[in-house]
């Protein structure tokens, strides 16, 4: 990854992740979700990737650290940030080898299910949610493999999350440290397979310096932000970046 661009594309990726930690510090969660899509767009899925590792477990500590009353969160759900980081050590090792156009078509895939996560989470899950142990691994494993692969792991945890019924903050406490766990694996073993260089290494840290400025301005936003409106706009961006996302992977299958 040469990261030779020009000062337009980088500014554009600069927009990208300060668009991110707005989010993130409006939301509490959420960052690569926005951040990794967009700069695939711009790149491919494994440069977005590396564009967004210390940003994103940057935020993703401040949320962690943020949160309160660790002991009922981790007391219950503490398996499946353990899956969730043997999910991400096996999406990254698929994204080391895999071609970029199909990875391009699991990330849409992966937007278009968390867009649809509430009706997907009303279908009949009784037979492994009688399972506690068996759902945590499932949704872990995947959503840990999805933020390996792809940088999102959001979609099967929160579909987790909403079959327990469990209480807002302990959610978002759980999901930050799942990103985190996923995140620290995914760099790690990235690193050990050679695949993070001088120049993604130095890159990520002003791209920190841009999501921390914009999870600041995101915290300042939050009291004057309609939940609804966000949604809404989101929804309508994240379908737009999904069918562009498939009309690039398709390149692959059309050669």
């Amino acid at each position: 990854m040469g990261l030779d661009f020009s000062n337009e594309l980088w500014v554009a990726i600069a927009l990208t992740i300060f668009a991110a930690g707005l989010s993130q510090g409006a939301m509490g969660f959420g960052f690569p979700a926005i951040s990794t899509p967009i700069l695939a767009l711009m790149t491919d899925i494994k440069t977005a990737v590396l564009l967004n590792l210390l940003p994103n477990m940057t935020v993703n500590i401040i949320s962690v650290v943020q949160g309160g009353n660790w002991r009922a969160s981790l007391g219950v759900h503490w398996p499946l940030a353990v899956y969730a980081l043997i999910g991400s050590f096996i999406g990254a090792s698929v994204l080391i080898v895999a071609p970029q156009e199909p990875l391009r078509l699991l990330l849409a895939a992966i937007i278009l299910i968390y867009l649809y996560q509430k009706q997907i989470a009303l279908l009949d899950w009784n037979v492994l949610m009688r399972r506690p142990r068996a759902a945590q691994a499932a949704f872990g494993l995947a959503g840990g493999f999805f933020s390996g692969a792809v940088n999102n792991s959001l979609p099967p945890l929160l579909i987790y999350f909403m079959l327990l019924g469990v209480e807002a903050t302990i959610m978002t406490q759980m999901l930050n440290l799942c990103f985190l766990g996923g995140k620290l694996m995914q760099a790690a073993t990235l690193g050990i397979a050679g695949e993070i260089n001088l120049k993604a290494a130095l890159a990520n840290v002003p791209l920190t310096l841009v999501a921390l400025a914009g999870m600041a301005a995101g915290a300042r936003m939050q009291r004057y932000l309609s939940a609804a409106a966000y949604q809404k706009t989101l929804r309508y961006a994240l379908f737009l970046i999904a069918f562009m996302l498939v009309a690039q992977g398709m390149r692959y299958f059309w050669r």
